[in-house]
């Protein structure tokens, strides 16, 4: 059996884009569509000399890994309506599915362009502005409560831990909520455009 000397699971990411395609100032809509992505297997950092660096650390035959995890974002969720001065909430559900001590985070996808907030997009072309689009004044936060929920607000600003477990589960529901404040000084979008933002969910197990 090769030495080794650390070994951690390929995080598990779901990415859920939210866009608002036409904010008013009494209102608008917002979408949600979900794209999904399977566990990847265990990554070795370190192998003994003469082993492979990717896939699964062999430590022995017949050895497998001990932790996975599986992860379904929210999805189905319209009608979000996003009114000027107060904090707009959603919900939905998280489910999570994993052998093993797990966590999962939060983020936004695409830190340089949107960092946090939503963003100006094109509602035809379904990208964003290119020459200085708008965004919305404040960033978007999302809670998980529940029985593995923090209860915490996390800022898409910076991202991070929304629930976790020292144990495995199956099929776990997670209620999650989205709240986006909408400041009466944020720009009504134009003809054809929107506002969007993408979070990316991410499972790991110990």
């Amino acid at each position: 059996m090769g030495e080794w000397k650390s070994w951690r699971m390929r995080r598990l990411c779901e990415e859920m884009r939210i866009m608002a395609d036409e904010m008013k100032r009494w209102g608008g809509l917002l979408a949600l569509a979900l794209l999904a992505f399977l566990a990847g297997p265990a990554l070795g950092d370190e192998a003994a000399v003469g082993e492979g660096g990717g896939g699964y650390l062999p430590l022995g035959d017949g050895w497998e890994p001990s932790g996975t995890i599986t992860i379904m974002a929210p999805t189905d969720i319209a009608d979000f309506a996003l009114v000027p001065g107060q904090n707009n909430v959603e919900e939905g559900t998280l489910t999570v599915t994993a052998d093993a001590a797990w966590s999962v985070s939060v983020s936004d996808e695409d830190d340089e362009t949107t960092g946090g907030k939503m963003t100006e997009y094109d509602t035809q072309t379904g990208n964003y502005i290119a020459d200085s689009p708008d965004q919305l004044e404040a960033f978007m936060l999302v809670k998980a409560t529940g029985t593995y929920g923090s209860g915490t607000n996390v800022s898409l600003e910076d991202g991070g831990q929304i629930a976790s477990s020292s144990s495995a589960v199956t099929d776990e529901e997670i209620p999650i909520t989205f709240t986006q404040p909408v400041s009466w000084s944020d720009d009504v979008s134009a003809a054809n455009r929107g506002y969007k933002i993408v979070i990316t969910f991410t499972g790991s197990v110990a």
